[in-house]
């Protein structure tokens, strides 16, 4: 995927302004502060928003994982195949991958939140050779962050285009894109990535650590 010169205007406010980015296969991580224009990009990388100018190029089949969905009353078999796009063959890679066999006749309703969210990143995976995440892991306990971040690193054949408040996803990512005021601060391989780096982003200080071989970063 290519973006070029992307501007964002929402009620005549600038959001976003001259992104330029290409996107290739692996792990792509967005962070930046709350207002950043994170959520904004994505939306409109899926075309939920209109851009005030630029170009988006996507050259392959693209899916989306929103940070919060709505409360269905369906079966998790019905919420994979809405849209009616596909037959259940399509999905049932990842159903496995996943372990979702276990919930494919119960309610969507009566999952756990982190039940609903590998739900739909299995329909998102299922769907699009560019998968698309907004905050994957808000609202997870930690054992179901840790689950999605794993699944997401052993997956080598798809383009992901994450955002994240979780700076600690660093350490999947291939590539990381920083924004700040709706524009691209940096980008570059993640081990690029530096404490003052991120301490200008979030304006607050930031220490690395790296403990057996992992690096890790903490407010302090």
């Amino acid at each position: 995927m290519l973006i070029k010169g992307l501007n964002v205007k929402i009620l005549n406010k600038e959001i976003l302004k001259e992104i330029n980015l290409e996107i290739n296969k692996g792990i792509n991580l967005i962070l930046g502060p709350n207002g950043s224009g994170k959520t904004t990009l994505l939306r409109t990388i899926i075309g939920m928003i209109k851009p005030s100018g630029g170009e988006i190029v996507v050259n392959e089949d693209k899916s989306y994982v929103p940070a919060e969905f709505f409360e269905v009353q369906m079966k998790v078999i019905d919420v994979l195949l809405s849209g009616g796009k596909y037959t259940l063959e399509r999905y049932k890679r990842y159903i496995q991958f996943l372990n979702v066999e276990r919930y494919l006749n119960r309610d969507f309703s009566t999952l756990s939140t982190g039940e609903k969210k590998i739900v739909l990143i299995t329909k998102a995976l299922s769907e699009g050779n560019l998968v698309i995440m907004d905050e994957p892991t808000s609202g997870l306990d930690m054992r179901n962050s840790i689950i999605i971040m794993k699944v997401i690193k052993k997956i080598k054949d798809k383009t992901f285009l994450i955002t994240t408040h979780d700076v600690n996803m660093i350490q999947i990512a291939d590539n990381v894109i920083l924004i700040k005021g709706g524009k691209i601060v940096f980008q570059g391989n993640p081990k690029d990535v530096t404490e003052d780096i991120l301490s200008e982003l979030y304006e607050i200080p930031i220490k690395k650590y790296e403990i057996n071989g992992e690096v890790f970063f903490k407010a302090i």
